[in-house]
């Protein structure tokens, strides 16, 4: 009797160095059974799940946990062993000692799941430890953003690259050419071949000026360099101003232009960066319009936004160029009705200063019979400033 009695002595001091290994265990620790039933919980994981009792947990099953993935459960049903995360609601979490609803909101959690065998073979329950990962989950998508943005960033430089090497070349091409040709034949040209050369030169040197006007907007814009400033703006006012300024390259193509605004409407945005989309949405209307054309430019109100739409009768934008016209990744600049040379970024400025002043820019395009440009920016009264 004593032999026997000294032997569940033993084995009840085994038992117990191991339950305090558990209960002491700085690790959230949780027994679960072979049916998935929870068995018992440490004081680390009350703790971290901000239970005051073991007994608030007796209904939790881990076949029926909602937390875990379908695949998790599947797995650990399965008798694997694994890691899981996800993403834990503490705002659902009532227990506490004055049973206040804890305010830690969305935290992350990573169950190792380790089946517990008699034998190495009948599965008689799991033992899980739990750890808390918020902290790594949002350095882990803090790097994945700045991952995606250095990606953006590459695929903007490639592209600010590209039309700087490509579109600056021509012009510069033929500024030189000419200049060349003419210094080398100065004393042999007549009037009207010398006024053609300088022609062309003062219109290669025009295009390159634009090209670098357009490049150093959009890069200090991109990099935070421009001077953001907001004011009351009278659109109609605006437009009339940059339909003055289109008129003469209009009345080079006899391209009658020509506004349908009677009433004043205010908006709360940056002057010059609406003057930019403005000028960039005219200009464009009468390079791909032909001789003899028309563009128009009217504005109306929709619900809490004023919309402009500067449309024409022009050469219209092919179905394959529609959805790309507004990406800086995609080359969709091409020469208008009399050969005129873009830059490919007029509109990207457009989008990202609308962008900037909270509105959008859309379009509507039929081939061969014109395009509708529209922007809306929000009223004066619905602006960021009010609310």
């Amino acid at each position: 009797m004593k032999t026997k009695k000294r032997k569940i002595t033993d084995q009840n001091m085994e038992n117990l160095k191991y339950l305090n290994i558990f209960r002491q265990s700085p690790i959230a620790t949780k027994l679960y059974d072979a049916n998935g039933k929870l068995v018992d919980a440490n004081p680390a994981c009350l703790d971290m799940f901000g239970v005051e009792k073991q007994e608030n947990l007796k209904n939790l099953n881990l076949f029926t946990d909602q937390n875990l993935p379908f695949h998790a459960i599947t797995d650990i049903q399965s008798g694997e062993s694994g890691k899981y995360e996800f993403l834990f609601d503490f705002d659902l979490v009532k227990e506490k000692k004055s049973f206040e609803t804890t305010k830690e909101g969305k935290c992350y959690f990573e169950y190792c799941v380790n089946p517990i065998r008699e034998g190495n073979k009948l599965l008689t329950g799991y033992i899980i430890f739990v750890t808390k990962i918020t902290d790594r989950k949002h350095a882990e998508m803090l790097l994945e953003k700045q991952t995606r943005e250095l990606r953006e960033l590459n695929a903007t430089k490639d592209k600010f690259l590209s039309i700087i090497a490509h579109d600056l070349r021509n012009p510069f091409g033929a500024i030189i050419g000419f200049a060349d040709l003419m210094l080398k034949n100065f004393t042999e040209m007549d009037d009207e071949t010398l006024h053609k050369g300088l022609t062309t030169i003062e219109s290669a040197a025009s295009q390159a000026y634009k090209l670098l006007e357009n490049l150093l907007i959009w890069s200090r814009n991109q990099t935070g360099l421009y001077k953001f400033k907001q004011e009351v703006v009278n659109l109609k006012n605006q437009i009339v101003q940059a339909l003055k300024m289109a008129e003469g390259n209009a009345t080079i193509k006899d391209i009658k232009i020509s506004s349908a605004i009677d009433d004043d409407y205010f908006v709360y945005a940056d002057k010059d960066m609406i003057d930019t989309v403005l000028r960039n949405l005219i200009s464009n209307a009468i390079k791909y319009t032909r001789n003899g054309g028309k563009v128009k430019v009217t504005a109306k109100t929709n619900t809490n936004n004023v919309e402009v739409t500067v449309s024409d009768n022009g050469v219209g934008i092919p179905d394959n160029k529609l959805s790309a016209i507004f990406e800086i990744d995609k080359r969709t600049n091409t020469n208008g009705t009399e050969n005129e040379e873009g830059t490919g970024l007029g509109l990207i400025i457009c989008k990202d200063f609308l962008a900037k002043n909270g509105g959008q820019i859309w379009v509507e395009s039929t081939q061969n019979k014109g395009s509708k440009f529209t922007f809306s920016l929000p009223t004066y009264e619905n602006s960021d400033i009010f609310n």
